[in-house]
């Protein structure tokens, strides 16, 4: 199905996208069925972590309250506050721990699968839900029809797991009436933990599937069309064509300040119209130093720039070669402003003595000292 401008989102999200949609939008891969699954396991040990301790506060609680009661009792203002102030506490000893541990069950998987992701955004109202069209569309999505689906499965398991238990225990149900009170409910007790792993069991299974599904779905939302990649792609980078006049703008200052530098070389080097290098060398110098360097049209204009000012220009297509590079070969030669290495020492001293020119600058600057 074609999207967004006409274009088939197929390209993976990019990590900008999965930022924006994280920190702008809020948007983050969340599985419900996670949430309740990792509950149901949270509230079932600490059920059976804090069971005997409840179950000891609520004897307690009946011991309390029924060892009060004997005799008149006079109901007035300061009776209900005793007794509001003594129920509040019990239920505080009873259920605080619990709802303690539910309400961190409650935020745990949530922070985990957000990775701490914190927002009011999607909260926000968004006058899009209240479309008909877009309810309707909502309705009959892959999503509701997963969740319809899901609905019914979870059901029909429970359905049979708790029929299969009773089944199993039906012999000793119908023995329920006769036991004692402390042993009828450690009874009911054992066997409604069984029913409860077997539960959160079916539950984990539910939400290793589900949380499947959800990032498949949150991939398939993340999906971008090439257009959309190439567009930020300009953003982020800038406009390819602009980057290029760019770089373009560069390199011909570059070259007009490299050609600045021709009319004081001592001699170039070329190849014979491919590549030309030229050269300077003074005294105090360690070696000579490569002042400029170019190849094809930019080696012609070093060569026409030193003819006009009398730089000697010499053929020598190895050393040219060497001293430019072979972009091919992916040598990179002498960069300019560095001296040449040490292997060219000897043929390049011949040929600067060579020139007449060479000589009147040494003996020139001899004359000075």
């Amino acid at each position: 199905m074609a999207q967004g401008g006409g274009q088939e989102k197929t390209e993976k999200a990019t990590p900008k996208k999965r930022k924006d949609a994280r920190e702008k939008e809020g948007n983050v891969l969340q599985s419900k069925e996670v949430n309740t699954a990792f509950s149901l396991l949270i509230m079932f040990f600490a059920l059976s972590l804090l069971g005997p301790l409840m179950f000891s506060q609520m004897q307690e609680a009946i011991r309390f309250f029924f060892g009060n009661s004997g005799g008149e009792m006079n109901i007035n203002h300061e009776f209900i506050t005793w007794m509001g102030i003594n129920i509040a506490r019990f239920v505080v000893i009873i259920i605080g721990p619990l709802l303690a541990v539910k309400l961190f069950a409650a935020i745990v998987p949530s922070v985990f699968q957000s990775k701490g992701l914190f927002t009011m955004k999607p909260l926000r109202p968004k006058f899009s839900k209240l479309s008909p069209i877009n309810g309707i569309k909502k309705l009959f999505s892959i999503q509701s029809f997963v969740n319809v689906i899901k609905g019914i499965i979870i059901i029909a398991a429970i359905v049979a797991i708790v029929y299969a238990r009773m089944m199993d225990l039906l012999p000793d149900i119908r023995k329920l009436p006769q036991m004692e009170l402390i042993q009828g409910v450690a009874f009911t007790a054992e066997n409604i933990f069984s029913l409860v792993i077997l539960i959160v069991i079916l539950f984990s299974f539910v939400a290793a599937g589900d949380y499947v599904f959800q990032w498949w779905q949150y991939e398939k939302k993340l999906k971008m069309s090439k257009q959309e990649v190439k567009d930020e792609y300009k953003n982020i980078e800038g406009d390819p064509l602009i980057k290029s006049k760019i770089k373009q703008k560069q390199r011909e200052i570059a070259n007009n300040r490299m050609m600045q530098e021709v009319p004081g070389a001592d001699v170039v080097v070329r190849n014979p119209t491919h590549y030309a290098v030229a050269l300077r060398y003074d005294q105090g110098m360690l070696a000579p130093v490569v002042v400029a360097k170019g190849q094809d049209s930019l080696a012609l204009k070093i060569i026409e720039v030193a003819e006009e000012h009398d730089v000697p220009v010499r053929e020598n297509r190895p050393l040219a070669l060497a001293l430019h590079g072979d972009p091919e070969k992916r040598q990179p030669g002498v960069k300019i402003g560095n001296p040449i290495p040490q292997e060219f020492f000897q043929i390049i001293a011949e040929l600067l003595s060579e020139l007449d020119t060479f000589r009147q600058k040494i003996e020139f600057k001899d004359d000075e000292f």
